[in-house]
C-alpha cells in the first residue's frame, strides 16, 4: 500500500511538473525576443555613459546575452528544426540571423574576458556593436514574418520559469567571466591599457574624423569670441588624473596637463557650451559643468601627440572619449539647451 502511495506521489509530481518541463517554440520567441530588446537598449546605455551607474547597466546587457545562448538551444530544439525542414528560401535570412546573433555573443565574450581586442584599431568591441546594428533589421523582419507571435497569454508560470532558469544560468556564466577577467576592467566593461604611457596609448578617432595636420604656430583658439594663446594655455596648465575610457573597449589614466574650463569662461547667461573642433566635430556641455572639463596641451610633462588631440583637446571626466573633443577651435556659449544633440554623433 506504502509503495502505492509511493508510486501515485511520484506520478502526481511528474504530471505537475511535466508542463514546465519544456519551453513550447513560442515562449522560447517571446524569452529571446525579451532578451534582444534588453541587451540592445543596454548595450547602447552603458556604450554612452561614463558614470558609475552605468555598472549595472553593463550589467544587465551582460546578463541578456549570455541568456541568448541559454536559450540557444530550446530555440534549435524548437522552430529552428521546423523551420529548415521546410526548406522555404526564407530559410537562409534565418540562418544569416541565427549566425549573426552567435557572432555577436562571442564577440561580446571575448572582448569581455579579454580573450581577443581585435585587429590594430578594428575592436572587437566595434565589431560587436556593428553586428548588433546588422541584426536590427534582421530581427524585425523575423518577427513581423512569423504568423505563430507571441501573444500575452504566453506569460504564464510556464515561460517566468524557463526565463529565471535563462538568467541563472547567464549570471553563472557572467560570475565565471568576472573571476577570468579579475580587476582589470572598468565598470563600463572597457580593459586598460597604457595608463601613464601616453606613447602607447591608442589615437582611435571617433567614425569618420580626421586628423588634422596644422602646426601650433598656426593654431587658432577662440572662447566665446575672444582669441586664446594656446602660451598663455602652457603657462597655466597643471597635472591632473583622468580616465579616457573609449567606446573601442578600452581605457588610459593618463596625468594631464591641463587648464579648467571654467577659469577660461566668461561669464554668460547661456545654458550650453559648444565645443567644436578643427574638424567640425562638436559635442555640447551644460555650463553649469565647466568646472569639471578641462582644456589639456599635454600629459604626462610633455606636449600632446597629433592623433591625441594637439595642440589642445577637451578633457572631460566622468564621459565617454567621444565626449573629449580633440583639436579644440572654439568654445562657444548658446542657447540651445546641451541635451538637444544626438547621444551619439554622426559625423
Amino acid at each position: 500500500m506504502s509503495e502505492l502511495n509511493g508510486f501515485s506521489r511520484l506520478k502526481a509530481l511528474r504530471a505537475a511538473a511535466a508542463p514546465y518541463a519544456r519551453l513550447t517554440p513560442r515562449r522560447v520567441d517571446l524569452l529571446l525576443g525579451v532578451s534582444v530588446t534588453v541587451a540592445a537598449v543596454s548595450g547602447l546605455v552603458s556604450w554612452g555613459v561614463g558614470t558609475g551607474w552605468a555598472r549595472w547597466v553593463t550589467v544587465i546587457h551582460a546578463l541578456a546575452g549570455l541568456s541568448l545562448l541559454a536559450l540557444a538551444p530550446a530555440k534549435l530544439r524548437g522552430s529552428v528544426r521546423t523551420g529548415l525542414k521546410r526548406r522555404r528560401v526564407t530559410r537562409w535570412l534565418s540562418i544569416l540571423l541565427g549566425l549573426v546573433v552567435t557572432a555577436t555573443v562571442v564577440l561580446g565574450i571575448l572582448h569581455a574576458t579579454g580573450l581577443w581586442h581585435g585587429v590594430g584599431y578594428w575592436s572587437a568591441l566595434w565589431t560587436h556593436f556593428l553586428l548588433a546594428a546588422l541584426l536590427a533589421p534582421l530581427v524585425v523582419w523575423h518577427i513581423v514574418s512569423r504568423p505563430g507571435r507571441p501573444r500575452m497569454t504566453d506569460l504564464d508560470r510556464r515561460t517566468l520559469i524557463g526565463g529565471s532558469a535563462a538568467v541563472a544560468a547567464a549570471a553563472i556564466a557572467y560570475g565565471v567571466q568576472q573571476l577570468v577577467v579579475g580587476d582589470n576592467r572598468r565598470f563600463t566593461g572597457s580593459h586598460e591599457i597604457a595608463s601613464f604611457n601616453p606613447a602607447e596609448m591608442p589615437t582611435t578617432m571617433w567614425l569618420n574624423d580626421r586628423s588634422p595636420r596644422v602646426p601650433a604656430s598656426g593654431w587658432e583658439l577662440t572662447i566665446a569670441g575672444e582669441p586664446v594663446a594656446l602660451a598663455d594655455l602652457h603657462a597655466r596648465a597643471a597635472p591632473m588624473e583622468a580616465d579616457l575610457d573609449c567606446t573601442g573597449g578600452w581605457w588610459s589614466r593618463q596625468s594631464w596637463d591641463a587648464v579648467p574650463l571654467a577659469e577660461l569662461v566668461p561669464t554668460v547667461d547661456a545654458p550650453t557650451l559648444e565645443v567644436t573642433s578643427l574638424t567640425g566635430y562638436s559635442r555640447l556641455f551644460p555650463a553649469r559643468d565647466a568646472a569639471n572639463l578641462y582644456l589639456a596641451v599635454g600629459y604626462n610633462g610633455e606636449p600632446l601627440r597629433r592623433g591625441h588631440g594637439a595642440p589642445v583637446r577637451l578633457v572631460a571626466p566622468g564621459r565617454r572619449g567621444f565626449w573629449w573633443v580633440k583639436w579644440v577651435r572654439r568654445i562657444d556659449p548658446i542657447d540651445r539647451p546641451w541635451w538637444l544633440q544626438l547621444p551619439f554623433p554622426l559625423e
